[in-house]
């Protein structure tokens, strides 16, 4: 294909009948989905690379400009539309990685707007309902759930990682560190992503579900973590720190009082927020950070969660686009720590290897800078018949290490209920109550 015959095509869709937007991303394709704003694509117009990680600004500029130079006819110009770049990025910021662009993106928003864009040599198609469902949309892949099989560590592994962690801190030498631990999960036959998305979307439906197909893998899940969003110069960040499980709806009142008055919690969930508005406030001309947490409920867990939204600074007449923010802010002490070199270190020394996408930023960025950036929680790296799963915690000076270990296994059984339901009693002896 030559790039300089290739342009971006993108138009509204008529009124008709519902897409299945899960059934264009299919397995290997991409999918950012949640109650305001649905993506789904397939095929690669382009694939941007991050040769730097996010620690090069440079490379992430770049990756916006190449979409902003591609010949887009969009008449339609709302976030999400012409050509748009897709990542589940490292968590280690200096891991090399890419950005994807399809070459066929469906978005649907809340209020009913539906478009298509293509990206293409011409003669480009016209899109339409008709076309996607005929020529873009793939029929749901069959699945055959066994009850999978863990490979993971003595929980004891984190319990010590967790005691070590504490001392450190104990020795002034950290605030928090959020450590995480990680199971490999077998299965006698295929895993469907797709089918492990919609699980997951339909047990957190108030979480953003994504999917992103990476070749010979896939990364799968449901995030509720916001880590940012942009629009033009509109910036929001909705970190959670502070978890408790919810065992039962009846004591869900009770259970979030508990986590609101926990001054553990709450001085885990500070240092988030106060990093976060440390980075923010500089490039905002106005930052609103509220001062206390709100109570953030899940199905079978809450959050701390603190809604932080500014305006964004025009230097030379442009603001930084999404990606750059993520630049900027990755890792947040949610999955990093205080200070963040020796939390980093830290996490390096203690855990079983590299996290991957896990706890990375998820999401997408479009050619005016748009976008929107998930931390990749609740997820799973899925191949063939096997799925990596990771969970964390944040510790800090009050942390204890069998509570630590309690809220990963209730994090860890979220994802594996969405692989194969009733998996997670798998996790029995693992503490999954605290």
């Amino acid at each position: 294909m030559r790039w300089d015959a290739v342009r971006a095509l993108t138009r509204l869709l008529a009124p008709g009948p519902p897409i299945d937007a899960r059934a264009i991303a299919g397995d290997a394709g991409v999918y950012f989905g949640n109650d305001d704003l649905v993506l789904a694509g397939r095929g690669r117009a382009a694939v941007l690379p991050l040769a730097g990680g996010l620690i090069d600004p440079a490379g992430c500029q770049a990756a916006v400009a190449w979409l902003a130079a591609l010949e887009s006819d969009n008449p339609v110009g709302l976030p999400g539309t012409g050509p748009v770049a897709f990542g589940a990025l490292p968590f280690e910021i200096d891991a090399p990685s890419a950005l994807i662009v399809p070459s066929v993106l469906y978005g649907r928003t809340a209020e009913g707007s539906e478009w298509v864009t293509v990206i293409a040599d011409d003669p480009l198609p016209v899109p339409s309902r008709q076309w996607l469902r005929d020529e873009i949309m793939s029929p749901r892949r069959l699945e055959h759930i066994s009850m999978p099989r863990i490979a993971a560590p003595d929980p004891t592994d984190y319990r010590d990682a967790v005691a070590r962690a504490i001392a450190v801190i104990d020795d002034g030498r950290l605030r928090k560190v959020a450590l995480a631990r990680r199971i490999i999960v077998g299965t006698d036959s295929a895993i469907v992503a797709s089918a492990m998305l919609e699980r997951l979307a339909g047990d957190e439906p108030s979480a953003t579900a994504f999917l992103l197909g990476r070749g010979e893998d896939a990364f799968v899940g449901a995030s509720p973590e916001v880590l940012v969003s942009r629009r033009n110069r509109s910036v929001l960040s909705h970190p959670l720190a502070g978890t408790i499980a919810l065992e039962a709806a009846a004591d869900s009142i009770e259970q979030g009082d508990r986590l609101l008055g926990s001054a553990k919690d709450l001085e885990e969930h500070e240092l988030v927020v106060a990093d976060i508005a440390g980075v923010l406030d500089p490039l905002c001309s106005e930052l609103v950070v509220p001062g206390e947490p709100s109570l953030v409920p899940l199905r079978t867990m809450a959050h701390l969660g603190t809604r932080i939204e500014g305006r964004l600074i025009a230097e030379d007449g442009r603001v930084p686009s999404a990606l750059e923010l993520v630049s900027a802010l990755h890792p947040t002490p949610a999955v990093g720590g205080v200070p963040r070199p020796e939390a980093l270190r830290l996490i390096a020394e203690l855990e079983p290897g590299p996290r991957g996408p896990w706890a990375g930023p998820v999401g997408w960025v479009d050619a005016s800078g748009d976008g929107d950036w998930m931390v990749g929680l609740r997820s799973a790296t899925v191949s063939d018949t096997t799925a990596t799963i990771w969970a964390g915690a944040g510790i800090v000076a009050a942390s204890d290490p069998e509570a630590e270990l309690a809220e990963t296994t209730v994090k860890l059984a979220v994802v594996l209920e969405g692989l194969a339901p009733g998996a997670s009693a798998l996790l029995e002896g693992y503490a999954i109550k605290y």
